[in-house]
């Protein structure tokens, strides 16, 4: 068995990083105490080698909160995802063709994480954004990226994130979850029937590296009467034509 380590100091700056990223105002030592228990001494330690560095800046009334450096690391290791830069293309095609907006998502800590985003030309604009992240179970993409796993990986994503209900058609056991996903190795394409949101609707579909493994998940997302359900599997094919062209380009089938 791989020997575990534990860096306190480390495990405790990580955590105001998140705390602050979390926060919608700037938090003071005193916060941060209040919130976790930490201690004040090593608190305003940590937070003046995170000024130091950068991550961190004090407002006017001395307290904390985030600069745009950690964003900024973030964007560095999207920029360098091959998967983005081959699925550019087509996802502006099928924002421009198929009049919706547009995903495109990777699996990170077992949630589907967009990695990027296209908006259609419709007059609504949905609110999602690039480093957002969904379950699995509830949506289009995250049901695209888990269709191939294995049960030990799909059980371990129950275990971490469980089942949360979202909406009255939510799927909320592990049976109905897989269940679900043989249908979408059958079909090529994932389906959302307002599962994350009432009234919204997805289909995704998934890509494909070079030895064949998922590599992401390229999705539309529109309201519920923009994509009646009689049409989902005209663009669930559609979007699987688009899906191959990316995963061609990162070697698959080579």
């Amino acid at each position: 068995m791989k020997k575990q380590y534990s860096v306190p100091a480390l495990a405790k700056g990580m955590a105001i990083l998140e705390m602050l990223a979390s926060s919608k105002e700037a938090l003071g030592v005193t916060d941060i105490y209040e919130r976790n228990g930490m201690p004040k001494s090593s608190i305003f330690t940590i937070l003046g080698e995170f000024e130091n560095l950068g991550y961190v800046m004090k407002t006017h009334e001395g307290k904390y909160q985030l600069t745009l450096k950690l964003y900024n690391v973030g964007m560095e290791r999207l920029a360098k995802l091959d998967i983005r830069q081959a699925a550019r293309p087509e996802m502006e095609w099928v924002a421009a063709n198929m009049k919706f907006t547009v995903h495109l998502a990777i699996l990170e800590n077992d949630k589907a994480l967009y990695i990027d985003k296209v908006n259609g030309p419709g007059f609504v604009q949905f609110s999602t954004q690039t480093g957002q992240s969904q379950y699995l179970h509830n949506s289009a993409v995250g049901k695209a990226l888990a269709a191939n796993l294995t049960d030990e990986q799909l059980d371990q994503a129950i275990l971490k994130h469980g089942l949360p209900k979202t909406t009255e058609h939510t799927l909320q056991t592990p049976e109905a979850f897989k269940s679900f996903l043989a249908s979408v190795r059958e079909k090529g394409y994932a389906i959302e029937d307002e599962e994350g949101e009432a009234g919204i609707r997805c289909i995704a579909v998934p890509i494909f590296d070079n030895i064949g493994m998922t590599a992401g998940a390229l999705g539309i997302t529109a309201l519920r009467s923009e994509l009646p359900s009689i049409s989902f599997d005209t663009f669930g094919q559609r979007l699987r034509d688009q899906a191959m062209a990316i995963s061609r380009k990162l070697g698959y089938g080579a």
